[in-house]
Formats: structure tokens, sequence, C-alpha cells
């Protein structure tokens, strides 16, 4: 939220009756804000605050102070015949008006935000998250195709346990580099965004038969092959790796689709499933906050949560 001065105590009376009417100019909303947003922000903002006032007059309870119960019953019930995200404008609306008016701000209330996480879970319907790619689909397809010798085949067996093991995003896979292995001991890692990542001894001897087949030294580690089944010198961008994901659903009978996100999910879950905690994950999948591992693993709340705080920061920035 921009920096806007709360209104000086003599003037809050005045400014309370006005807006628990519920009808407020767009003079009187630019004065409050002091003039900080455009006039289409301007517009939201009034008509979002009507559609609250009026809820609050059916209620027969004030708009501002309102109490947390009454924002976390409006949400509820207009979650059942508006969007989820006019509901969280309208949320963040009132917030703002009582920050304005030096009262405490409702939406910040747990109460509220749990309620808000519900419902956002209830509008999404399962199919948005990406199918989660486990550690028996890798072991599945590098047992399917253990036995080929073409290059596309070693490569995408590569594709595979990479992602998986590394919690690697399509543009991370796609960036590596022969740079990017390291070798101690018996030990191969991977460096990601600064990043040392361990992988497995199966892992570690596609990497050594990927090199070997290849004779690569240098640049980019996974790259296009042509349909006559030759290396190029660009590397596999993630549009390509998306279709790699699609080839191991075909390759496995998947009722379900993978995606390049897959590997991540799957491995997010088997992380929680071994007792790591959200942070530690976060860490591991070099995520800039806990939000998408907690809904990953199922744990909404936190997740919703977490996306708030992000999205805060970013704005108070």
């Amino acid at each position: 939220m921009k920096k806007i001065l709360p209104l000086e105590p003599k003037h809050i009376p005045d400014s309370l009756a006005l807006f628990n009417q519920g009808v407020v100019s767009l003079d009187e909303w630019e004065l409050l804000t002091q003039g900080a947003y455009s006039h289409n922000s301007l517009l939201s903002y009034r008509n979002d605050w009507h559609v609250f006032a009026d809820f609050c007059h059916g209620q027969g309870v004030t708009a501002v102070p309102c109490a947390i119960t009454t924002l976390r019953r409006f949400a509820e019930l207009a979650a059942q015949h508006r969007k989820i995200s006019v509901i969280r404008r309208v949320v963040v609306t009132v917030g703002l008006v009582h920050r304005l008016h030096q009262q405490r701000d409702p939406s910040k209330h747990r109460e509220v935000k749990y309620a808000m996480a519900r419902l956002l879970q209830a509008k999404l319907p399962e199919s948005k998250e990406a199918t989660p790619f486990h550690a028996q689909h890798m072991i599945q397809l590098n047992e399917q195709l253990a036995g080929s010798q073409r290059l596309q085949d070693l490569r995408d067996r590569l594709v595979w346990s990479l992602s998986y093991e590394g919690l690697l995003k399509r543009s991370e896979l796609a960036a590596l580099t022969t740079d990017d292995l390291i070798t101690q001991g018996t030990q191969t890692f991977i460096i990601v965004r600064d990043q040392r990542v361990a992988l497995s001894e199966q892992t570690a001897m596609l990497v050594a038969q990927w090199l070997d087949k290849t004779g690569m030294n240098h640049g980019p580690l996974l790259r296009r092959i042509n349909k006559h089944g030759h290396l190029g010198e660009t590397a596999l961008d993630p549009s390509s790796i998306y279709r790699v994901f699609r080839r191991a659903s075909r390759l496995l009978g998947e009722s379900v689709t993978f995606s390049g996100q897959s590997p991540r999910v799957g491995a997010s879950r088997a992380l929680a499933n071994k007792g790591m905690t959200i942070k530690q994950i976060q860490h591991l999948g070099r995520w800039k906050s806990p939000a998408m591992p907690a809904q990953y693993v199922g744990n909404t709340i936190a997740s919703e949560q977490a996306k708030a705080r992000y999205r805060h920061k970013k704005l108070t920035e």
C-alpha cells in the first residue's frame, strides 16, 4: 500500500459519519487518500466501499469501525455470487478505510485471513494445480528407456531426473551449463542460482553417460536434438522441456498430464512426507516465499498467508 498519513483526529468524526452513510464522492475519496491514487483506482475504491457499506446497513452494524466477524461474514456471503478477486479487493478497501481513520484494520486479523484462504481454495478446482511427478514415475521411465541407444531418450531421462531431484523450474533447467557440474569425491552436484544441489548416484551416472555420449565439455548441458537425432548447439528451452514432460505422460500411459511444474509439486510432497518443514522446502526449491510449497503440500491456509505477506512486501518496497 502507498504510504498515506491517517486523518488528523479532529477530522475523523465527520469523515466516519460520511463513510458510514455508504455513498462517498470521488472528491471525498481523493481527499482521504491525499491524491495518491488514479481516477480509476478511486472509482474502484468508491464502488467497493459502497458494496460493503450496503452489506453493513442490511446487517444493522457500522461499516467503520466494523467487527472482525462482520468482515468475515461479508466475505463468506459474497462468495456465493461474487468472484474471489472482487471479494479480496473489497477486503483491501475496508482495511484502507480503517487505517486512514486510525481504526484497527479488520482485514489483518487471522480470522479474516483464514476465511479468505478457505474461500479461495473452494473456488479453485483441483485441475488448476500441476499434476505431481513422483519418484515412482521417474523410476518407471528410467526402467522403460534404460536399454535405449537414442540420444533423445538419454536426454529426456536426464531432464526428468534433474528436475525432480533439484526441484528445478524449467528456466533453471534450461540455464544449466557444463560449468554448473561439480564432482567432489564420489558426490556430484549441480549449481543452481548459487545453491549446491546434490545428485543421486543414478542421476550422476546419467550425467556421466550424457557427457560421454555427446562429447560435451562446455556450453549448455541440455540441448536440442533435431529430427535426425543430431545434437544441436542451443539449449533446450522451457517450451521444449514442457514437451518432454508431455512425453512422460504418454510413455507411462497416465490419464493425467504432466507439465514442467510437476516435478516441483511431486518433490515438495515427498520432502514433506519425510518430515521437512515448509521453510526447508522453500529453501531447497529456491522460492521467494513459502506460499507455493505450502500449497503444493496441501497447507492452503499457510499458503494464502504467505502469498498475502509477499504481496504486501512487494507493494511497500
